[in-house]
Parts: structure tokens; sequence; C-alpha cells
């Protein structure tokens, strides 16, 4: 039988965490993140992450999960969000999936196939300095049409990923658990959603995000994967005397407004049945619809 699932989804600064804190209040739930960033400890300004007094003793979970030097994959988060799901379950809880990194999601609801490869992590650490435009054409020497197809060669990580799968092969799939979604995403009228993404990044500004970005900076910046997340790799010219802080904070709103296009074009394309809340009655909404769910599944 499947598992049933709240997903709050949507673009950066929409509003998802609150909402998500609300409705974990009222529906006996635990919140699993499934955020790229996130999952690093000591990234808490730039990556948005509820700080503990707000979540209102609602428990959290893929926050903290390793240090900001480790990589961090896909099959990583599925395998920690599976566990999380399973023992909010266990505990008589209601898993509520909360995040704007739409891979994740897709992959754990089961919309996309993962592929698990054996890997060296030296090789990877090694990929990881050379540019693009050289691994890129590794990967076309190494991998078969049929990998090759499947990978977006303008992502680094799942460049160099293929090229371990081709390298080395791959594991069995573990099986994992069926899950059945409610997947709701904040929708804000796009005027209004760049005005609360360019607040909030003036806001993380305001309360050290420097500060986090230099720590970053020190412990390999750019060759790091957390190291290159908007917000962090924007004042790495800074550091360098290259650019003033007000350039850098204009840079990292108008890269998180960008990210932001790119995510809504996400959900809307990838993510099957997925229903649009209006971010101004977002609660109204949602409590109807989850309430709605709960009640289907719980029968």
């Amino acid at each position: 039988m499947a598992i049933p699932v709240i997903v709050i989804a949507g673009p950066t600064a929409s509003g998802k965490s609150d909402l998500a804190i609300q409705l974990a209040k009222k529906y006996n739930g635990n919140i699993i993140s499934a955020d790229s960033l996130q999952v690093y400890q000591g990234l808490d300004i730039g990556t948005a992450k509820t700080p503990v007094p707000e979540r209102e003793g609602i428990p959290h979970y893929l926050l903290d999960v390793v240090d900001e030097t480790a990589d961090f994959s896909v099959a990583d988060f599925i395998s920690l969000a599976d566990q999380a799901i399973l023992e909010t379950v266990k505990s008589g809880r209601v898993p509520i999936v909360v995040g704007g990194t739409g891979f994740y999601v897709k992959a754990l609801l089961g919309f996309q196939s993962l592929d698990f490869a054996q890997s060296n992590d030296e090789e990877v650490q090694e990929d990881q300095k050379k540019p693009l435009e050289e691994l890129q054409v590794k990967l076309k020497q190494l991998a078969d049409e049929k990998l090759l197809n499947r990978v977006d060669l303008q992502n680094k990580d799942r460049v160099i990923r293929a090229i371990q799968i081709a390298r080395h092969g791959q594991v069995d799939r573990p099986k994992r658990p069926e899950y059945t979604g409610l997947i709701l995403a904040l929708d804000w009228p796009r005027e209004v959603l760049y005005d609360r993404i360019n607040g909030r990044v003036q806001l993380m500004v305001d309360q050290g995000l420097k500060e986090e970005a230099k720590a970053l900076y020190d412990r390999g910046g750019l060759a790091l994967q957390a190291g290159r997340g908007i917000g962090y790799a924007e004042f790495y010219p800074f550091f360098e005397g290259q650019q003033t802080l007000s350039e850098v904070l204009a840079a990292i709103q108008q890269n998180s407004r960008r990210y932001a296009k790119r995510q809504l074009t996400y959900w809307r394309h990838q993510i099957p049945g997925l229903q649009w809340i209006d971010g101004q009655d977002a609660w109204k909404i949602a409590d109807q619809k989850v309430a709605d769910f709960l009640k289907e599944y719980q029968q």
C-alpha cells in the first residue's frame, strides 16, 4: 500500500517553510527537507534554514546532515528521506516534504529513475577541479549513447556522476517504499515573488551572510559542491578584491530571481499531479486540500 505524503513545493522565497510548519502543527506532521543546500552544516542564513526556535517543536529531517565540504547526491537524499518518512509514519505522524529542489522531489516520488553508481572519491574530487567542457569531452569518450542521452550536460555534478557510472558501472537499485503524494506549489505574481526574493536576500546580508560565505570560501569555495550555491559563490569576487558588497548583493538578487524562474519551469513541466495554490491564500487552500487528502487515505 502506498504511503500518503504531503509535498509543499514552489520557488525560493514563496513561503514553503512557514506553510509546512502550520500544516504540521494542525495535522501532526514531521517535516522532511528537500533542499540540496540545507543538508549542509553551517549553511544556515544563505539556505533560509528555519531557525530552531521558529520550528515550533515540529521535528525536521535532512537539515545539517553532512559537513559543508562533503558531496551529497540525489541518491543520498533518497536514502535519508525514505528513512525519515518511514520513521514518521511508524510514529503515527504525517510526512510533509518541503523544498525547492525539484529533482529531489521528482526522484523521491518515483517520477525519475535513478542510476546508483559505484564511485571513486578520489576521481570525483579530481574531476570537480576540471572545467565542465573537459568533463563533457571525457563523458562522451566513456559513455554509451543510452547513458549520454540521460545526462544534463550543463550540470557539472551530474556529468561527473555519469562519468563514474561509465567507469565503474552501477549497483542494484534498493527496494524503496511507494508513495502517493499531494503536491502543492505556492504561486505568486512574478513581480511579487521577485520583491520577496530581493527582500529576503537583503535580510540574509543583514544577518551575516558574508561571514557564512567567507567560511565556505576558506574551506574550498568553488571546489566544493556546497560552495557553488547561490548566495555564496557571488561573494568570492568580493573576497578577492574584485567587486563591492553592493555588486555582490545585486548579483545574489539577480541569480536568485533567475533560479526562481528555472524552478517555476521545472515544477510546471516535470512533476505530474502538482497543484498550484495562490500564495496569498495558501493556508486556507492548503488546509482544505490536506484535510481532504488525509481523509481519503486514513479511512
